[in-house]
């Protein structure tokens, strides 16, 4: 058993992925990074993690767009064009779905914007519930509309297995796969270059967490080096805007 985690520990430090580049954070002001598979969004400020928020994500007939985009769009009390009867347009106010804030980052070839909003709908934070763009707990959408800026960057990347370390401990963790872009061997290949340089005592957990795809952080070692490589940001060109 020794011997296969030391051919593991081996193999993870060697793994690449050219074809899946790590994300490049300039470390220059604000930045943000939405994780479609985690559904989260990470306010960087200089390159440094300041505030994580769960949000809504697109459906797997209408996914969020993933690639390197920019806020476009500043808009406060905005109007809402239903995605599916463009005629029905609810003006701002109480009763406008979206709330009083949008952050516009992306179009597609069809004029449709994808942004960063507040919803009426709470539970569905923390799901695949939208027509592609992204929905915040109402607070959280006029904390970051107060931050960011037109022109700050905007990451939307497919990560659905992360590794977290926590005291030199090591933990994995993997999300379901909602869109469909990976199988389980990519899982795996994703987990080993998040890896490398790490000290894997439960080498047979990163196959648990991929297989059980719960969410749940599995242990699985220990740091072998200071600092892991940088989370992966998944198969870009599958969901790429068009």
């Amino acid at each position: 058993m020794k011997s296969k985690i030391l051919l593991l520990v081996i193999i993870l430090g060697f793994s690449l992925l050219p074809a899946f580049a790590l994300r490049e954070l300039k470390n220059e002001g604000y930045e943000l990074v939405l994780n479609i598979p985690s559904k989260t969004l990470i306010l960087y400020d200089k390159g440094i993690a300041t505030k994580e928020y769960p949000v809504g994500v697109g459906k797997a007939l209408t996914p969020t767009p993933l690639g390197e985009f920019k806020i476009v769009r500043r808009i406060a009390n905005p109007a809402w064009v239903n995605p599916y009867r463009q005629s029905k347009v609810v003006p701002p106010g109480t009763l406008n779905p979206i709330g009083q804030y949008w952050l516009g980052f992306a179009m597609n070839n069809e004029n449709q914007e994808f942004g960063f909003h507040a919803t009426t709908d709470l539970s569905s934070v923390g799901k695949a519930s939208t027509h592609g763009c992204i929905r915040l707990y109402p607070k959280d959408m006029e904390e970051l509309f107060n931050i960011v800026s037109v022109g700050t960057s905007v990451h939307v990347i497919y990560n659905p297995i992360e590794v977290k370390e926590f005291q030199n401990k090591l933990f994995v963790r993997a999300y379901p796969d909602i869109y469909n872009y990976m199988n389980d061997n990519e899982y795996l290949l994703f987990a080993k270059n998040q890896l490398s340089g790490a000290n894997l005592v439960k080498g047979d957990n990163v196959h648990i967490a991929i297989a059980n795809k719960d969410a749940k952080d599995y242990f699985i070692g220990w740091t072998g080096s200071k600092i892991l490589n940088e989370q992966e940001s998944g198969p870009t060109e599958k969901g790429q805007l068009n």
